[in-house]
């Protein structure tokens, strides 16, 4: 009897013991519903003497093997190089550590970034920037190890550290941008304390004397609405919060934004590609990128959703201008049929998988922003006296040749001067009478150009237009007003064959972004040539070609402060 009630005594004092400990945390959510983009706080006690570390997580985790991106989850899992092998690990894709002590857990110092291999990877585009470099497992404490929220294991923290230093894993996973073109917040400090910019918003209050506490952060601005928060304070998890929208929610570019700006950011490019005549895609990519912010789904990096859903603009835009130029028969098929049959191998079989594979998003916006320079430069020399003259002659070629279409059509000849009269085809080369003119038909060379232009074109997600023009009226010969309806089909087949490709891979496009975009651009193409007559074009030109020159050097990371 003794026994028993002695083991009786050994349990209470166990189980009062036991308790006590697990009283020893608590905390309390300010609030358990978040808009996206606030502040949480949490209060409460911990073991005096004890150090802070609250963990602030998706409740849900996210596994390689669960990525909808096929390029991204054969990446995820089997690594690139034998390097980052993650297999079926699962972390949590917004993991937040905030902390009285995160020298525990990283240390500040200074990393390279940008362009840190390849042919690029030198100054300027290869640079330094102060982060907030995440320790080792093994270097971590193994008591502080017990109190990681949901990240547990070695793995798992080699995974998250991943997520939150690689820029493939920062955009596919975390999705959340670093401010200076270093790390993803993740290990947290107090900002009165240490005034690095990953700790501002951030602050920390503990008592160690009595293990008060109190935190506050404001979690990344685009989760999703509806997506439950765990909070853990020292290992224990003490509650949960849902996220709650902040406006209108683009699900597959996963960001919040005002229908409104996308369609009126969208109208003006519509405007200005009527102005330039072409780089309507490529303003577009940059205003997904830069003023939309699109990251696309957790598990596909953002620029396999950027891509897609930018194709829609120069997949409506030629439509209306296209119909025209078959309906007046100044679609000359001989050469067209081969450079929209080439442009769509190319934009279907080759450019789209190249492209998902090894143009993420960090690539994407360094090569975009290359382009961007080239094009700016074309605008600008576009702008000199000596181009505006030249233009001015190459107008009046167009003003005679579409003088004569009218006049054909009152006369009733225009069936028969529109039609394509040649004695014998052949795939290399032969003479083609056309609109009372004479040229020399290329469908091979205009075949394997498409081939080209189509890879890269839909690479980048735009329709080529700043390629075919030059394409042939330099290459082929070919002038403006036979040149224009053909660069029109091949924008178009761009389009088509991308869309498709990327469809079929499992890179959905954000279907109302694309349409507010697509509707915004058409509305701009129509308002745009009544506006180009009042608007002064060589200071708009050279405007555009600076804007686009500040675009290179924020994508390529000239200017520090934009990185």
């Amino acid at each position: 009897m003794k026994r028993i009630l002695l083991l009786l005594v050994v349990l209470v004092v166990g189980m009062a013991f036991v308790s006590g400990n697990a009283m020893a945390v608590d905390g309390t959510l300010s609030t358990k519903k978040v808009t996206a983009g606030d502040a949480i706080g949490v209060t409460g006690n911990i073991d005096p003497g004890q150090e802070l570390f609250v963990v602030i997580a998706t409740d849900k985790l996210f596994s390689a093997k669960d990525a909808p991106g096929p390029k991204e989850r054969k990446r995820l899992m089997e690594g690139k190089d034998g390097k980052n092998v993650f297999g079926e690990t699962a972390i949590p894709p917004s993991y937040y550590i905030v902390t009285s002590n995160p020298e525990a857990l990283a240390t500040p110092k200074v990393s390279p970034k940008g362009q840190t291999s390849g042919i690029f990877a030198f100054p300027p585009f290869k640079y330094d920037v102060r982060v907030n470099k995440i320790k080792a497992w093994t270097d971590i404490d193994p008591s502080i190890r017990t109190m990681l929220g949901s990240v547990t294991t070695e793995e798992q923290w080699k995974m998250v550290t991943y997520a939150h230093e690689d820029r493939f894993g920062m955009n596919t996973i975390v999705k959340e941008k670093p401010s200076t073109g270093g790390n993803a917040r993740m290990v947290l400090g107090d900002y009165a304390t240490v005034a690095e910019v990953w700790n501002t918003g951030v602050s920390v209050s503990l008592d160690k004397a009595t293990g008060k506490f109190s935190v506050s952060m404001s979690p990344y601005k685009n989760l999703y609405p509806d997506t439950v928060m765990a909070v853990y304070v020292n290992g224990t998890k003490v509650d949960t919060f849902s996220i709650e929208k902040s406006g209108f929610f683009f699900k597959t570019g996963n960001v919040y934004m005002n229908p409104l700006v996308v369609f009126g950011g969208a109208f003006v490019i519509g405007v200005l590609f009527v102005i330039m005549g072409a780089a309507g895609g490529l303003f577009t990519a940059a205003f997904q990128i830069t003023a939309i912010g699109t990251n696309g789904p957790i598990g596909i990096n953002a620029g396999n959703t950027i891509k897609p859903t930018n194709l829609f603009l120069t997949l409506c835009s030629p439509i209306s201008g296209l119909l025209s130029y078959l309906k007046e028969k100044r679609f000359a098929y001989p050469v067209a049929i081969p450079f929209a049959i080439g442009i769509v191998i190319g934009a279907f079989f080759i450019g789209p998988p190249l492209s998902a594979k090894y143009l993420n998003l960090a690539a994407f916006k360094f090569y975009l922003g290359l382009i961007c320079l080239v094009i700016g430069i074309k605008l600008y020399v576009e702008s000199l006296p000596s181009s505006i003259e030249k233009k001015k002659a190459m107008k009046a070629i167009v003003q005679k040749f579409n003088a004569a279409v009218k006049e054909a059509k009152e006369s009733g000849k225009a069936m028969q001067l529109g039609s394509i009269e040649f004695d014998k085809f052949h795939p290399i080369k032969f003479e083609m009478r056309f609109w009372g003119e004479t040229f020399l038909a290329k469908p091979l060379l205009m075949l394997l150009g498409g081939v080209v232009m189509g890879i890269i074109a839909s690479s980048f997600g735009v329709g080529g237009g700043f390629m075919f023009m030059p394409f042939m009226t330099t290459m082929v010969g070919y002038p403006m007003y036979l040149a224009v309806p053909i660069a029109l089909a091949g924008a178009f087949s761009t389009s088509v064959g991308g869309i498709a490709k990327y469809v079929m891979m499992g890179y959905q496009p954000d279907w109302i972004m694309a349409a507010l975009i697509a509707a915004g651009a058409m509305c701009g193409g129509v308002v745009g040539p009544k506006l180009q007559k009042k608007m002064p074009e060589i200071l708009l030109k050279r405007l555009l070609a600076g804007a686009l020159v500040l675009t290179f050097m924020q994508y390529t990371g000239l200017l520090w402060f934009m990185r």
